[in-house]
């Protein structure tokens, strides 16, 4: 003998299945052919480095920034766009906030 369990502990209706208004993608829309068609997926998001960054001008001063960007240098450069006009400021640490 089998047994076969129909309780759901998602509570999601046992019939949703792709034709289902509880599809991750939502629910179907009429082609005007009549067939459903799912609506188009988004892409991807591009991937980013979101870093805190330190920097430190010739006479001493530090100042703190995050940046961010698709790349560390990007975020960097990002960072480096919030520090004072009145100085050069070199970057001497920085710390991954997000991304890999």
């Amino acid at each position: 003998m089998s047994v076969m369990v129909t309780t759901r502990i998602n509570g999601v209706p046992n019939d949703a299945d792709e034709d289902s208004a509880y599809h991750p993608a939502g629910p179907p829309v009429a082609a005007p052919n009549g067939k459903p068609v799912r609506p188009p997926v988004a892409p991807a998001a591009p991937a980013q480095r979101i870093l805190a960054v330190e920097f430190r001008s010739p006479d001493g001063r530090d100042w703190y920034a995050i940046g961010g960007g698709t790349t560390v240098a990007a975020a960097i450069r990002f960072a480096r766009e919030s520090c004072p006009d009145d100085a050069t400021w070199d970057a001497v640490s920085c710390e991954d906030l997000y991304g890999d």
